[in-house]
């Protein structure tokens, strides 16, 4: 729980075992004193409105505020009353104060019990020596039409949220990890299933990164990452890691495929939802429209001073060092990509299935996969892997599903009943992805060798570690 919402947890402690007072606290009485603490309980709510949100995981305390706020009023009233005659009230019996002590044990409990299955999450810090800035743009690539829309001026769109390192984030605000909340709800219920009230909260989530922050003058330029989210996954879905990425030096791009994304959400308000189409109807044809969007995107930022491009990328990307990262199905496009674009030197994929070229031809260029038991197994017997000419990383991790490769790990312990996480520790999980893939990127792209790629590590003994050569 949040800070504030912690204290008024406290205070409504503090006003239900008032009773055990003694009636005079040195020059106090005890009434007036719970009578004000109560009006100061109700009026820590506007201030958690304020600086922490409302939220409906807190509806129990919220109630049983007002509730208090109701009897210290009278409190207050038979201190201050007006009428000398007026007898003033008895004690509240044993049974009143049972009552009111188990009402209070009851809501904060609820809150509590609701709260760790639908927390405000807080995104691990990163551990690079930058700050983060980030941004957001999208990109129109005339010479295709949109397949998924029939019309013929309908041409492919992408939208693209950047992580980058920045120097300078005096006065910025600090990024939402949502930036169209209603978008986003929509988008859940829609495709996954679930109410759209589970995830209500999620825009009350802030990142480690600021907007619109300048790039950073520490190097002249920096390394380029294009990640791509799941199939029916969502922009942000990735965001602890494109954080700690970019804490590191990389400048990282994370593209939203429209129609095939949970939401795309485009700065001037439009939104493209998730097509309702079969993702098996035509996955050769899904993977090469993701591929020539990963492709369109390193092909407008290659372009000097393109006014499509924000202006603070312009002579900044070293495109000497490019990698492909991506989840599930956007792993599977950076595979893809690799193998057919030679602009594209290391490439990641975290539990994805293979393409049809992944599994035929052989990876020349180094590459790490990461699975859990939904795309891989324990003996890494992976056509990607052992076809591999040139260093290969297959880690295994164990206690794993799909979703555990993304922030989901922090999303909800819910999830694990349904099966889309494992028994690993969210936290854990996202610490050991960001090691092994700072790690990669740093020996192989960077030119800085990690002993974590040396072999197996005490420090993760869940990570199956394997490697060729």
């Amino acid at each position: 729980m949040r800070l504030i919402e912690i204290i008024l947890i406290i205070l409504l402690f503090l006003l239900a075992l008032q009773t055990f007072l003694p009636s005079s606290l040195g020059r106090f009485d005890r009434k007036i004193l719970m009578g004000w603490l109560s009006v100061v309980t109700a009026a820590s709510i506007p201030v958690h409105a304020l600086f922490e949100g409302i939220r409906w995981q807190l509806i129990p305390l919220y109630l049983l505020t007002v509730l208090f706020l109701v009897r210290g009023m009278f409190q207050l009233k038979d201190i201050y009353r007006v009428e000398p005659s007026a007898p003033l009230k008895a004690p509240p019996g044993r049974r009143v104060v049972a009552a009111i002590i188990i009402l209070t044990i009851v809501a904060s409990s609820t809150t509590l019990f609701l709260d760790s299955l639908l927390p405000v999450f807080v995104l691990p810090n990163p551990t690079g020596e930058y700050s983060i800035g980030t941004t957001a743009f999208e990109l129109t690539d005339q010479s295709r039409n949109e397949t998924f829309t029939s019309d013929p001026d309908d041409f492919r769109r992408i939208l693209v949220q950047a992580w980058y390192p920045t120097d300078d984030v005096a006065g910025l605000n600090r990024a939402p990890y949502v930036y169209n909340p209603f978008a986003f709800t929509s988008g859940i219920e829609r495709s996954w299933g679930f109410p759209s009230i589970i995830v209500s909260h999620f825009p009350l989530v802030v990142t480690h990164s600021y907007e619109d922050a300048p790039m950073s003058d520490t190097e002249t330029t920096f390394p380029v990452l294009l990640f791509s989210h799941g199939y029916g996954g969502v922009i942000m879905q990735n965001t602890a890691l494109m954080e700690e990425l970019a804490s590191h030096g990389y400048v990282v791009f994370s593209i939203a495929h429209p129609y095939e994304s949970l939401v795309t959400a485009f700065p001037n308000g439009e939104v493209i939802y998730e097509d309702d189409k079969d993702v098996f109807d035509d996955i050769g044809g899904s993977l090469n429209i993701w591929a020539n969007d990963t492709l369109f995107l390193v092909d407008q930022l290659e372009i000097a001073s393109n006014p499509d491009i924000p202006s603070l990328f312009w002579g900044k990307l070293d495109f000497s060092r490019i990698g492909a990262l991506g989840h599930s199905f956007g792993g599977t496009t950076s595979e893809q990509v690799c193998l057919v674009d030679t602009r594209l030197q290391v490439g990641i994929s975290f539990d994805s299935p293979h393409g049809n070229l992944a599994r035929a031809a052989n990876m020349t260029k180094p590459f790490m996969l990461l699975f859990g038991p939904d795309y891989g197994n324990p003996e890494m017997n992976d056509p990607v892997y052992n076809n591999a000419e040139t260093t290969c990383y297959g880690l295994y991790i164990n206690g794993t599903r799909h979703h555990n490769f993304a922030d989901v790990n922090l999303w909800s312990s819910l999830l694990k009943s349904y099966g889309l996480l494992g028994s690993i520790d969210g936290y854990r999980m996202l610490e050991i992805l960001t090691e092994y893939v700072v790690a990669f990127l740093d020996t192989h792209l960077m030119g800085n060798a990690s002993p974590l790629l040396d072999g197996p590590s005490t420090a993760y003994p869940e990570v199956m570690f394997h490697k060729k050569p």
